[in-house]
């Protein structure tokens, strides 16, 4: 039985730990960090957030290899309304395993949350196990070690895709996937060279360098408070991860072009398309909810664009008018950027990606009936699986007679059939995959 004294919104109050718990149990339930962190934030003292989103994130990102774990040490598994006791011992193994902190700062801690879960039975299994871990660490370990998956800590059905599609870089991909993201920043061409903001940073005392692959990108050598950023505020720049940079470098805007963002929210590829040139750009998106963030950003930034609610399929959002160039930055697995939403391990299944390539290929079809003859359209997802990615776009090529592809000029990445494969990189961007295609008259 839930307390809901505890677990409800009566207690305003939750310690980082708890939270944490909270958040862990939810992604074992099928709902997403994006969703739950919010709300739990609002719920832990404002000291202790980056404590919970460490604990949390990390609590995710190793958790297959925290559950075979967990199993190895419970006797018997717990109960189905026991759940959220499982996830407390990942939380606690994930301090343990992962962060290396002594048993003594974290165990008794960890216990503790049993009392305020309500749960304080459970007591003495949380604490057995993780002691157990703490004497026996050096010998339960080493099995862990030599199974992929459990080594990597992703599910056994992308380990799977990976090792068969890309027999040479697998490993680096699973290994980059569990690395922290760098924090990249777009800088907005219309206020400002990239030489100059860098020189802005360097007098702020802030350790930056440019991108090798974006023309816009900056790297920060240290996460920090971005509002904090010299003219963020005024839009001199914004976060943007260098591969996803890459989207309007390569579509490449003209001044008084026509332009569809097809999938746009949240709109960080809207506004640098806008940046880049004096375009008429037309933001779409079916998640309404999501196009808010679309308006803000715009609105930092000082563009303007037509921004619709509207499922691409149909023709009622349309006024008929064809485009000169198409974004399609289709709904994907997001295994490219696994490194920032860990809780993709959890949360994705590998029947999602039939389900994932029927939805892809339906709006690649309606983008092209939108685009002008002579028009180019830049294929894009943040997946590293070529289910979604070349072999989408070479069934595409396949059954569409006036569709070339055209080159990418970037360095990055492996050239494939049609288009490119970016890999994530540790201290560089994430993976993506491009292809840009001309609509032949």
């Amino acid at each position: 039985m839930i307390n809901s004294n505890i677990w409800g919104h009566s207690n305003p109050t939750l310690s980082a730990r708890l939270a944490a718990v909270k958040a862990v149990h939810g992604v074992m339930q099928g709902r997403s960090l994006n969703q739950l962190l919010p709300v739990l934030e609002q719920q832990v003292t404002p000291q202790d957030r980056g404590f919970l989103r460490d604990l949390a994130l990390g609590s995710c990102r190793y958790y297959f290899r925290l559950h075979a774990l967990a199993k190895i040490l419970l006797k018997k598994p717990w109960g189905d309304e026991d759940q959220d006791l499982h996830a407390l011992l990942i939380v606690g193994l994930y301090q343990l395993n992962i962060q290396g902190k002594a048993p003594h700062a974290a165990v008794h801690a960890t216990v503790d949350v049993c009392d305020e879960m309500g749960k304080g039975y459970a007591k003495p299994v949380i604490n057995g196990c993780l002691r157990r871990y703490g004497r026996e660490y050096e010998t339960l370990t080493p099995a862990l070690d030599d199974n992929p998956v459990t080594a990597t800590s992703h599910p056994k059905w992308l380990v799977k895709l990976l090792t068969k599609h890309w027999p040479e870089f697998w490993h680096e991909i699973l290994t980059a996937n569990n690395q922290l993201p760098p924090l990249c920043l777009r800088v907005n061409r219309r206020q400002g060279s990239r030489d100059a903001y860098l020189a802005r940073l360097q007098a702020a005392g802030i350790d930056a360098h440019a991108g090798q692959h974006s023309t816009d990108a900056i790297y920060l050598a240290a996460p920090c408070d971005v509002t904090q950023l010299p003219g963020f505020a005024d839009g001199a720049v914004s976060v943007q991860d260098e591969a996803a940079q890459l989207a309007a470098q390569l579509l490449a805007p003209q001044d008084g072009e026509r332009i569809l963002d097809a999938c746009a929210a949240p709109g960080g590829k809207t506004c640098h398309l806008l940046e880049c040139a004096d375009a008429d750009v037309t933001a779409l998106d079916i998640d309404g909810k999501r196009l808010q963030r679309v308006h803000d950003n715009l609105d930092r930034l000082q563009l303007r664009a037509q921004v619709i609610a509207a499922d691409m399929a149909e023709d009622d959002w349309w006024n008929g008018q064809l485009f000169d160039a198409i974004l399609l930055d289709v709904p994907c697995s997001a295994t490219g950027v696994i490194r920032r939403h860990p809780d993709i391990k959890l949360l994705r299944r590998r029947d999602d990606i039939d389900q994932l390539q029927a939805t892809q290929a339906q709006l690649l079809s309606k983008a092209w009936t939108l685009l002008k003859p002579g028009g180019r359209l830049l294929y894009a997802t943040c997946s590293t699986l070529p289910a979604e990615n070349d072999e989408q776009v070479s069934q595409f090529l396949a059954r569409t007679d006036n569709a070339r592809t055209m080159h990418l000029d970037i360095s990055t990445g492996m050239a494939c059939n049609a288009g490119r494969q970016l890999f994530p990189q540790e201290q560089g961007h994430d993976g993506f995959y491009y292809a840009l295609l001309h609509k032949t008259s």
